[in-house]
């Protein structure tokens, strides 16, 4: 359900030159309504105010029309979400947390050390999005961001090949249904060697999307990386970071599908001294994904954690997973172990280094 009451929004509620506002009214433009079917030139000569200034009006206007005409109920965007499946890991301590895998429509941080497992869940992701939907995939494509160099094909092979033995085990598909082949195929990889590379990479993904509407998942894998070696003008580095973040949240919401990043670990220390890890990239960049998980090791560096340590739906946990050959797959225990603590300070998620070393 849509709402239709943008035509009778008071013009003099829009942030409109004091100047201007006095000529519109006086011309009996009151209400969006009044203008909308109207060139600038048609305006202008109505109200005698100039054409710039009428084209300024109309653009203004129209896009506050576009937007009202784009309103939703919120049990209409609850319907959307539930048409959506998201995308499985294979770990189901892992899905269980996230209540079902990461969701299609949001932008999903992952976060932690070298070494822990963000590349390997990526590639992971990339496979499973991929999955027939009687194995519970959603039978979508992947593109893979790489700022690292991290794709690393013979991986993905084992993953791959393990991916489509289990659903041929479990499901008794055919080999034609799909294969190796096929899961190559559906993966796009873009290679990003900088800041720049990357900025003008998402920024076209638009257009790509338009054209391969199979596409169910995005990746990119670091965001952190170029961000810190790259640029040192903190206000530049800023308005870069602001200006991807706010167009993967739109392409996730437009085109339904799921955005995954990959972020490093800093160190930050309180007035004490004491050092603990947290996420890279500061604060702003926090605000930007609806999910935000921390892979960590286990002390005794047997497995290791997922941890939610933020989202607008879902309670905080951590899940227990291992990395094998096969990919991403559960942990189980004959006796209950503790998992790890995510401390907040000033609103900063970090863990302690007794956690990781």
């Amino acid at each position: 359900m849509t709402t239709n009451n943008s035509n009778c929004r008071p013009i003099s509620t829009y942030p409109i030159p004091a100047p201007i506002q006095s000529k519109l009214n006086k011309a009996g433009f009151l209400t969006t309504g009044s203008i909308s079917n109207l060139r600038p030139s048609e305006l202008s000569s109505s109200a005698e105010i100039s054409v710039e200034d009428a084209a300024d009006v109309l653009d203004l206007v129209g896009k506050s029309m576009g937007m009202f005409l784009n309103t939703k109920t919120a049990f209409a965007i609850l319907q959307e979400e539930h048409l959506h499946h998201p995308v499985i890991t294979l770990s189901r301590n892992i899905d269980r947390m996230l209540s079902g895998g990461v969701p299609m429509s949001k932008v999903t941080e992952i976060s932690g050390i070298a070494g822990v497992g963000k590349t390997q869940l990526c590639l992971q992701l990339c496979v499973t999005v991929q999955m027939p939907e009687e194995c519970g995939g959603v039978q979508g494509q992947a593109i893979f961001i790489d700022t690292e160099g991290s794709f690393n094909v013979s991986r993905l092979e084992d993953m791959s090949q393990a991916c489509v033995e289990h659903c041929r085990n479990t499901m008794n598909l055919p080999f034609d249904v799909w294969n190796l082949e096929s899961i190559r195929d559906n993966i796009f990889v873009f290679r990003c060697k900088e800041v720049t590379d990357l900025l003008s990479c998402v920024m076209v993904l638009k257009e790509f999307l338009k054209s391969h509407c199979q596409v169910k998942l995005i990746v990119i894998d670091s965001l952190a990386f170029h961000f810190r070696h790259d640029l040192e003008n903190t206000a530049l580095r800023s308005r870069v970071l602001h200006k991807i973040a706010a167009e993967l949240s739109r392409l996730a919401v437009d085109f339904k599908i799921a955005v995954v990043v990959t972020n490093q670990m800093t160190t930050k220390f309180d007035s004490k001294g004491q050092g603990r890890l947290t996420p890279a990239l500061g604060t702003s960049w926090g605000h930007a994904p609806t999910f935000r998980l921390i892979l960590d090791w286990d002390p005794s560096r047997s497995f290791r954690w997922a941890t939610l340590i933020k989202s607008s739906s879902l309670p905080s946990g951590s899940a227990p997973y291992q990395v094998t050959k096969d990919g991403i797959r559960d942990v189980f225990f004959e006796k209950e172990t503790t998992p790890p603590v995510v401390n907040v300070e000033d609103g900063i998620p970090g863990i302690s280094f007794n956690s990781v070393f």
